[in-house]
């Protein structure tokens, strides 16, 4: 539970079909991306794909009948349809079958999903995504039990047209993965709206060359950037985002979303200088190199017989060049790396000397992590400080979108 207090509790119900298989990439991807993920399996799911497999991309046991054969005296082993649903921010039915949909329309709990979906808090926010054949989807008494759930408060993904398992071709198919991802990451910025507005995101490291071989960088991965822009996007905004070189996994992927691709600071520097005025807010999360050679050599340095002198020139300080002429309705956010008890100190004059309307304190943790150490400080109008502690950086990012919302709301 300590563990979980600061992340999004996610229940998925898998149901009996072909595609309760597409159910372990979207665990996987969830898990992935910071939330808590639990699984409860139907039988006739575990018929499918095995309890292993969704255990292994999870990394919690998973949920497979409601009276365990050896239960200890923790409840939440007494009482598995309980404990998580009573406590789920989300649930996800996924695939959610002809019989499952009836089940839980009609109030019905005879096995473990169906008896977990009667136990979620009113505040749970609930979807199903429907997979069957074409004739069971387009029945009656189906329909009428999927408009039961929607009048519920329940929001549906799909189905989707297409080859189906049984070997037809029409309405059916459970949505694919990433797009149940992609709406339920939505989801999660409800209270920090940002529609209609342009967030501009500085992401990834830079690299300075020595030569074509060598160069200057960091241990950044991007993936704090990444769930800023898909976070912004959820709350409704258009996010025009550059970014350092980094894995293609840890790029966001949105309609809303446009990827800049830079290397150095100057290159960094003179993309944002293009999109700077349109932007409504900066998030300067980038970790840009402090320094470049003083010159690069065409090819590749010969290694020296003795000790190798490698002169550097600071490269510019892109948020102090870019909020010099910040207006007063944009809202410029920045991070700040230390590693030493001056660490506060040193945002605050960061702050200051950036132009910056809040900045988030972290430390080497993060590198390459889905989760940090993060602490919020307000500008100088506001000098208070949140310790957030340690979060996923979704969740991070969640926090901050929420704030930049707020703030936004003051400046209008």
């Amino acid at each position: 539970m300590d563990e979980e207090k600061n992340r999004s509790t996610i229940l998925l119900g898998v149901g009996g079909g072909v595609a309760a298989f597409k159910a372990v990439q979207l665990t996987s991807s969830l898990n992935q991306a910071g939330f808590a993920i639990h699984v409860a399996m139907s039988p006739a799911a575990q018929k499918f794909v095995t309890p292993l497999s969704f255990e292994a991309v999870s990394n919690r046991p998973v949920l497979t009948v409601v009276f365990p054969s050896n239960p200890d005296d923790n409840p939440e082993s007494v009482y598995p349809h309980l404990y998580p649903a009573t406590r789920a921010d989300i649930f996800i039915l996924a695939p959610a079958t002809a019989d499952l949909i009836g089940k839980i329309a009609h109030g019905l709990g005879n096995e473990i999903v169906s008896a977990s979906a009667l136990s979620l808090p009113s505040r749970c926010q609930r979807f199903f995504c429907p997979a069957m054949n074409v004739e069971m989807w387009h029945q009656p008494t189906v329909q009428k039990n999927v408009a039961t759930l929607e009048s519920l408060g329940w929001k549906r993904i799909g189905p989707d047209e297409g080859h189906l398992a049984c070997g037809v071709v029409g309405e059916g198919r459970m949505t694919e993965p990433e797009r149940i991802f992609e709406i339920v990451l939505h989801s999660q910025t409800a209270t920090g709206r940002l529609d209609k507005k342009r967030i501009l995101i500085l992401s990834g490291p830079t690299i300075e060359p020595i030569d074509p071989v060598r160069f200057i960088s960091n241990h950044s991965s991007g993936k704090m950037g990444k769930a800023l822009a898909q976070g912004a996007v959820a709350a409704g905004a258009h996010v025009e985002f550059i970014t350092g070189p980094v894995p293609d996994e840890n790029l966001p992927c949105h309609d809303d979303i446009t990827i800049s691709h830079v290397t150095t600071a100057d290159s960094m520097l003179a993309a944002a200088q293009k999109k700077y005025a349109k932007a409504d807010v900066i998030i300067f999360v980038a970790a840009v190199a402090d320094y470049r050679p003083s010159e690069t050599n065409d090819t590749k340095t010969a290694k020296p017989t003795e000790l190798f002198t490698l002169t550097l020139t600071k490269t510019p300080d892109i948020a102090a060049i870019l909020n010099s002429s910040k207006r007063k309705n944009q809202i410029s956010i920045g991070f700040a790396l230390e590693t030493d008890g001056e660490a506060r100190a040193k945002a605050r004059k960061k702050l200051v000397a950036k132009n910056l309307d809040a900045i988030i304190l972290n430390g080497t943790d993060s590198f390459g992590a889905n989760t940090g150490e993060f602490t919020w400080i307000n500008g100088s109008c506001d000098e208070t400080e949140t310790h957030w502690g340690k979060l996923e950086k979704v969740k991070c990012a969640q926090n901050v979108i929420q704030l930049v919302s707020k703030l936004l709301e003051e400046t209008e």
